[in-house]
């Protein structure tokens, strides 16, 4: 049961980091894809930050559902917007990081291992080997 939890939790964290483009993205300037070398910490920061950007992107979109007014949906986004960019400051990266990052893991395979093995232990249960 829990190994089946962590692998769902693991493969929606690597599904939004290959799929998942944020809100935020809209208000940035043009992130490139940085050629760069991200230590273990970083990915964990930003494996962090997108799980929880993941969820934030689904509670908005459940909330869109049962919205007619374009007032009350710009209020939403809004919102997660702001929850968004709290989420990256309290892993210690901005939007333009984030983006980045999330761009070169698209582009480089070896990183996505990297972004997997260090998921798979981030959401292991205590207890699991």
């Amino acid at each position: 049961m829990h190994n089946k939890w962590t692998n769902s939790i693991v493969a929606a964290c690597i599904f939004s980091i290959l799929c998942f483009t944020p809100a935020i993205a809209e208000d940035q300037a043009g992130a490139g894809a940085v050629s760069a070398t991200y230590s273990n910490e970083e990915l964990k920061s930003f494996i962090m930050a997108n799980a929880e950007l993941y969820q934030l992107q689904q509670q908005a979109f459940t909330q869109l559902q049962g919205i007619d007014s374009d007032q009350q949906k710009q209020e939403v986004l809004e919102t997660a917007n702001q929850q968004m960019l709290l989420v990256l400051q309290q892993v210690g990266l901005t939007a333009d990081e984030y983006n980045a990052m999330g761009q070169t893991i698209q582009s480089d395979v070896q990183l996505q291992e990297r972004v997997q093995t260090i998921a798979s232990d981030l959401f292991k249960q205590p207890g699991q080997q």
